[in-house]
């Protein structure tokens, strides 16, 4: 009777996993957007979905401006990526209220704190957030705690990972769930309450 009552226990455990797993991915994502004054797409972005994205909505009224952040304090092959972000906007929207904002860090909490330089001079009081599915809910958390003076929005940007069918099944997309699980329980257990 006993081994039973483990047994029973362990499968129970089991199809906990299991299923908490399946809605570990999509339980990351916060897709609603909101009228805002103007549009930050998050730096990070892989084969140009956050931008695209930020376009979507600047073009169905979602604001005014959008705003590509971008860092500055790098260099690759003799530019920064803000550099190189001017130029692919001069190419592919020309026409659009479209603006580089240089950023400096390599995380979402000094990339945002960065970014509030380029709030006030597009008369910022609202800002939709544009970033990967999986990071909206982390980059939406430090955007209201640490910027509070700000009303906030997020829109997920379709990436394609967690968007595929039994996207659990992937190695790759698993892990980066798994980090991106890892970063935001971080914020909330430790560096939130700093």
């Amino acid at each position: 009777m006993r081994f039973l009552r483990k047994a029973g226990l362990v499968l129970a455990f089991i199809a906990l996993v299991v299923f908490g797993l399946r809605r570990a991915g999509p339980a990351l994502v916060v897709n609603q957007p909101q009228r805002s004054d103007v549009i930050m797409v998050l730096a990070g972005d892989g084969n140009d979905v956050r931008y695209w994205k930020g376009i979507e909505l600047l073009r169905a009224g979602y604001a005014r401006q959008v705003l590509v952040n971008a860092r500055a304090d790098t260099i690759a092959f003799g530019r920064s990526p803000a550099q190189l972000e001017t130029e692919f906007i001069q190419r592919s929207a020309p026409d659009l209220a479209v603006h580089v904002c240089p950023t400096v860090g390599d995380s979402t909490l000094l990339e945002l704190q960065s970014a509030q330089q380029c709030f006030a001079p597009a008369g910022a009081r609202s800002v939709l957030i544009v970033t990967s599915d999986y990071h909206t809910r982390r980059a939406l958390s430090i955007a209201q705690a640490r910027l509070p003076a700000y009303t906030w929005s997020a829109a997920a940007a379709d990436n394609g990972l967690l968007s595929t069918p039994r996207w659990w099944s992937n190695r790759a997309v698993v892990k980066e769930v798994f980090l991106e699980w890892q970063k935001f329980l971080w914020w909330r257990l430790v560096e939130s309450h700093k």
